[in-house]
């Protein structure tokens, strides 16, 4: 079996003029400061950009057995995909917590 050709990016010249300016002008050195426990829990807590996220969970068939059902029994234009019905569970769950903390 042949093995395939690798694409390669077209030669660049280093003597470009524009090329020559940027890597001469060099950068400056990233500042680090240190972060306190709280500074961390907020952060956690507030995050400056709510990014969505995606993950794969296990879950019995027993349990997915019983949402399928739970579904079953809503009309139709009341159903939910399995992943929404996850999602507003779990939602529920964290407002219930947030409410007993309070």
């Amino acid at each position: 079996m042949a093995k395939k050709a690798k694409i390669g990016l077209p030669p660049v010249q280093l003597n470009d003029p524009s090329m020559m300016e940027a890597i001469n002008k060099g950068g400056s050195a990233i500042k680090v400061t240190p972060v306190t426990n709280l500074e961390k829990s907020v952060a956690a807590v507030e995050p400056q950009q709510d990014v969505l996220k995606s993950f794969t969970f296990k879950i019995y068939e027993s349990e997915l057995a019983q949402i399928r059902q739970i579904q079953e029994s809503l009309p139709k234009r009341d159903r939910d995909s399995i992943h929404d019905f996850v999602v507003k569970a779990v939602k529920d769950r964290i407002n219930k917590q947030l409410r007993n903390k309070k």
